[in-house]
């Protein structure tokens, strides 16, 4: 039963989240939670997992939950339900773009679903953040902060490489918490 579960409540993850992984990452949350599957730290642990492991953050995500829950069988019912929506979805969408490349209408929905999108991937953020800087502790609040203004300078103004800010920023969190 719980195998249907997961399939079902990941295949519908994998069908109604447009913008990638992070846009999916409320939805997951979501569902989760109403499951009570993991605690928040151990989704948020999951999400950092999901990070810094190589391949996109959904389905290293829905691995992890899937692992969670039920081992090796969930991870790969999870996986492969989060995936086979975007696979069945491009698969029509490829046999009829030829049809609707030059459709006007076709930028009205693209233009419907942007704002969509940075909605989600913005409270992926919020549910990352609230944690990681609104705590008791003030100095870890403080300390995150830190590594964060550090990260965004990095990125912004001196164009770090990712993967070197993700492997100083993994050392900076060991030493500083």
């Amino acid at each position: 039963m719980i195998y249907f579960i997961l399939f079902y409540e990941f295949f519908k993850i994998g069908m109604f989240s447009f913008g990638g992984g992070l846009a999916m990452l409320p939805l997951m949350q979501n569902v989760v939670f109403k499951h009570g599957w993991l605690t928040e730290q151990q989704f948020l642990d999951i999400i950092a997992i999901s990070q810094v492991t190589p391949g996109p953050i959904a389905i290293n995500t829905a691995t992890f939950v899937g692992h969670q829950v039920a081992g090796i069988p969930g991870a790969i019912t999870a996986t492969f339900s989060s995936a086979l929506p975007s696979f069945l979805v491009i698969l029509i969408v490829a046999t009829i773009f030829y049809k609707i490349k030059n459709n006007p209408k076709k930028e009205f929905f693209f233009r419907g679903v942007k704002p969509v999108t940075l909605a989600l991937i913005a409270f992926a953020g919020i549910i990352i953040a609230k944690p990681t800087f609104l705590v008791d502790n003030y100095l870890q609040s403080l300390k995150a902060s830190f590594i964060f203004i550090l990260v965004l300078l990095g990125i912004k103004y001196i164009k770090i490489n990712p993967i070197i800010i993700l492997i100083a920023s993994s050392f900076l969190g060991i030493f500083l918490f």
